[in-house]
């Protein structure tokens, strides 16, 4: 860490404890703070749904929910022989890359095991 990161860190720690508040602060692998840290989540990256489906299998399954989608309108797609993550992520990129930044919204329902999208104008 540089000098000036350090000086703007111990200005930053004062701060935070003059107002008497808990905070965490990870920097240079040390821990600054009382608040207790949870460990980072495990991201799955976009090859581990190639690895367990086959390649394009998620993505070829979504894309007829998707590429006729109309403005306005909303789709659940089910989760079918995927998981609810493999799902969710590979509709939220193919509808990206179909309808552009802001052209959708998306949510995944947990309790009823699908995902929603619904096309936005943009």
């Amino acid at each position: 860490m540089l000098e000036i990161q350090k000086s703007v860190l111990t200005k930053a720690i004062k701060l935070l404890n003059s107002i008497k508040v808990e905070y965490a602060i990870l920097a240079d692998g040390e821990k600054y703070g009382t608040l207790e840290v949870a460990g980072k989540k495990r991201t799955v990256g976009k090859r581990a749904f190639a690895f367990k489906y086959g390649r394009n299998a998620v993505l070829n399954y979504v894309k007829p929910y998707i590429d006729n989608l109309e403005v306005g309108e909303i789709i659940q797609i089910p989760l079918g022989e995927y998981d609810l993550d493999a799902i969710a992520a590979t509709s939220a990129s193919h509808a990206h890359k179909v309808f552009g930044t802001g052209g959708h919204t998306s949510r995944k329902d947990k309790k009823n095991n699908t995902f929603s999208i619904m096309r936005l104008e943009v």
